[in-house]
């Protein structure tokens, strides 16, 4: 893809061109483009279709962006997960996804660009020297334990016990590694939660930060007989352990360290923390810290909205279970706004099974379904993590605008508070003169498939 506007797109390069650099070495990979491509001058051959091969000059400024995506991401070949975990989120995916959600990686180069999570597993010697080489830092690190055996039974893997030795290394040598423990009853739960998290504690301030998750089940796949979800019980005492563990790394490195996720906090029934304990939210889109920054930026919405409109205006939120909580909070503060009338409806999820209860993990059938026999008014607001990054697809290769033609209504992507006035302002300043009158949906609008 080319990003409209970007200095590619003003050379004139296409999706779909082929391109070598000006000295007709290949690009190599993704970390190899991205280091020249930070030149102020880049040169380029680039052929489109069957044409002739031309060169291309591109003037720009130092470290800005040429514009262009890759499939695959990493340019090479992406490296893929060899691990056969306990708790892989992706052997449990059902049928009917995009292909990209059925793709096992494991590479440090999407590690170090996006944060995906890797295990470190599998690197060899000379990608090891190149992280070190490059300082490709931070990355983003599946631990789950310190405890070699226990790691190896996790991973299913007897090479799992190298990647803590990978870890100690990088970690000597400047690297610096956010870190992941998914909790899986049974495992890794008690004295070995609290040895993996003071033992990567120990491993000095290059470990910037500990995520605790609890394991992710659906209905799909075949999990492990011994493998569960958590518990409430269990999770308040994870949630008691590691608050004791805050307060003494707090005290001794400046820091609390270790973060646990909003879904631990909302099973055990306690508090989300206040905005400070995140410490910048290091974690955040490992689902540590969102509820609270939705919680804050309430606060901003009521603000950004005037006390009444000039007409009415009818609008449809949606969201998933799990934060169903967090906008029946918002709901009050809308209602108390003159002549707008908004409604909330909190989708199950009939693709991933309903235990399911994230938004980002609803796809666009479960959209589709709830709101089809339902008078959503002027516009329907859900949010944007449903949306594939940079495109308008849902999880299972539904369009956003496939949804919007069987519910003849506009679905606008929000992500929180802040944004959703913004658009609740945006829907009245373009359509004055309107009545506020809902027009009637028909359920049989809608297509039985896609």
């Amino acid at each position: 893809k080319v990003a409209p506007g970007s200095p590619a797109d003003s050379a004139g390069i296409v999706a779909g061109d082929k391109f070598w650099r000006a000295d007709c070495r290949p690009a190599g990979d993704i970390i190899d483009y991205r280091i020249w491509e930070a030149d102020e001058q880049v040169r380029l051959l680039v052929q489109t279709g069957n044409r002739p091969v031309r060169r291309i000059i591109i003037r720009k400024a130092a470290h800005e962006p040429l514009g262009l995506q890759f499939n695959p991401p990493t340019i090479a070949p992406l490296q893929r997960c060899r691990n056969r975990c306990l708790f892989c989120f992706v052997d449990q995916n059902p049928p009917g996804l995009r292909r990209s959600l059925y793709l096992k990686d494991d590479d440090y180069r999407l590690s170090f660009l996006y944060g995906n999570y890797i295990t470190l597993n599998h690197l060899t010697v000379r990608e090891l020297k190149r992280i070190v080489k490059l300082q490709l830092s931070p990355l983003y690190v599946s631990v789950q334990t310190t405890d070699p055996q226990l790691r190896s039974r996790l991973f299913r893997n007897r090479q799992a016990s190298r990647g803590l030795k990978y870890l100690r290394y990088l970690l000597g040598l400047g690297i610096k590694i956010h870190a992941q423990v998914v909790l899986c009853p049974g495992y890794n739960l008690g004295p070995d939660l609290l040895s993996t998290v003071t033992d990567l504690e120990s491993m000095g301030e290059a470990v910037l930060s500990v995520a605790v998750v609890p394991v992710g089940l659906t209905a799909h796949g075949a999990p492990p007989k011994t493998l569960r979800r958590l518990n409430p019980d269990e999770a308040s005492r994870v949630v008691e352990q590691i608050t004791k563990l805050q307060h003494r790394f707090l005290k001794r490195r400046g820091s609390r360290f270790v973060f646990l996720s909003d879904e631990l906090y909302r099973l055990a029934g306690a508090d989300y923390p206040g905005i400070e304990q995140y410490e910048g939210f290091p974690q955040l889109e490992n689902g540590v810290g969102m509820a609270r920054l939705f919680l804050e930026e309430l606060v901003e919405m009521e603000r950004s909205l005037p006390p009444a409109f000039p007409r009415l205006l009818r609008i449809t939120l949606v969201t998933g279970v799990e934060a169903a909580h967090l906008l029946e909070q918002m709901m009050p503060r809308l209602a108390a706004i003159n002549n707008l009338e908004a409604q909330l409806i909190v989708l199950k999820n009939q693709l991933f099974g309903p235990s399911v209860t994230v938004a980002g993990l609803l796809a666009g059938d479960d959209l589709k379904d709830g709101l089809q026999n339902i008078i959503p008014g002027e516009a329907v607001f859900f949010p944007g993590q449903m949306l594939k990054d940079g495109d308008n697809l849902f999880l299972d290769g539904i369009t956003l605008n496939q949804v919007e033609s069987c519910l003849q209504v506009p679905l606008i992507p929000v992500d929180g508070p802040r944004q959703l006035a913004w658009e609740i302002n945006k829907l009245v300043s373009v359509s004055k003169g309107k009545t506020g009158v809902a027009p009637e949906r028909g359920g049989d609008r809608c297509p039985a498939a896609w």
